[in-house]
């Protein structure tokens, strides 16, 4: 930090700790671990009826028949509907097999744990054992009881628990429920799909990325300022790559202009996006245009 704004970053490596100083820093950590410490104010509410704050680590299992087990969930829906009864009262959380790029191999999402933290790390340990001792379990249950998985074994687990929620930032503008109408912000950097077909496409601007009152740094992805309605398609994957691009462009600009990205003209921003093929609001590209 220096007079109020990120600068730079610490970080450890096998060459020790070192520095990396830049005029303008992206955040896109997903968990708003550099704007966090950089004193940025987040909000991390959540709606306890929703997933999407829930933990998993999903894996594969090799040596299965999947078109088999299709078969059977499909042509015996009574007996498949008995086995995850059983399934849920044997382990409790239970996942179904979904299919995968190759007939012999089953993907799990695995089973979404609520009530842990993201950033405390012994909930993480915690979520990241269950969630193993979860993976044998299904693997005994399927081999024993499931057309298909008679040969199954345990091909491979992800390398790091799926969060989908940690930190959200307290921007200079925010994506908010009530902006699912259709309505087009006028510092428009990228347009996301709705949650569902019923509502309108949304318009995410500018200020979704910029900290209140921290300068120097941006803050992209699934940690964006937002409601938690909004966080729970705003922090997938496409989305990710609608704001981050937004939040590359918008850093240069910065840095070529020697000004905090708060400071940044947002008809630059957008006629930048509009020249590398990105999609904005026909209105908004018009003024951008103009």
């Amino acid at each position: 930090m220096e007079d109020g704004a990120v600068r730079g970053a610490v970080f450890e490596s096998k060459q020790g700790r070192r520095a990396v100083l830049a005029k303008v820093v992206v955040d896109a950590t997903g968990d708003g671990d550099l704007f966090h410490r950089a004193g940025a104010a987040s909000s991390t509410e959540i709606d306890t009826r929703d997933i999407h704050h829930c933990m998993n680590t999903p894996w594969l299992f090799g040596g299965v028949d999947m078109p088999a087990f299709l078969h059977w969930r499909v042509e015996q829906p009574a007996e498949f509907s008995e086995f995850m009864r059983r399934g849920k009262a044997a382990i409790g959380l239970f996942d179904r097999a979904f299919v995968s790029w190759r007939d012999d191999v089953a993907l799990f999402m695995g089973p979404r744990m609520a009530g842990f933290s993201a950033v405390e790390v012994d909930d993480l340990t915690e979520v990241e054992i269950r969630s193993r001792r979860l993976m044998a379990q299904h693997l005994e249950f399927y081999r024993a009881h499931a057309p298909g998985f008679e040969g199954a074994w345990l091909m491979l687990s992800a390398p790091q628990l799926g969060i989908r929620h940690a930190r959200r930032l307290v921007g200079m503008g925010a994506v908010t429920r009530e902006s699912w109408d259709g309505r087009v912000q006028p510092d428009e950097i990228g347009v996301s799909p709705p949650l569902s077909p019923s509502f309108a496409n949304v318009s995410v601007g500018y200020g979704a990325l910029v900290p209140a009152r921290l300068d120097g740094l941006l803050a992209p992805g699934r940690h964006l300022s937002c409601d938690p309605s909004s966080h729970s398609f705003l922090r997938e994957i496409p989305q990710c790559w609608l704001t981050g691009q937004a939040a590359g462009v918008a850093a240069a600009l910065a840095a070529d202009r020697g000004v905090e990205p708060r400071a940044v003209p947002v008809r630059e921003i957008q006629r930048a996006l509009l020249r590398q093929g990105a999609h904005l609001t026909e209105a908004v590209a018009e003024q951008a245009a103009a």
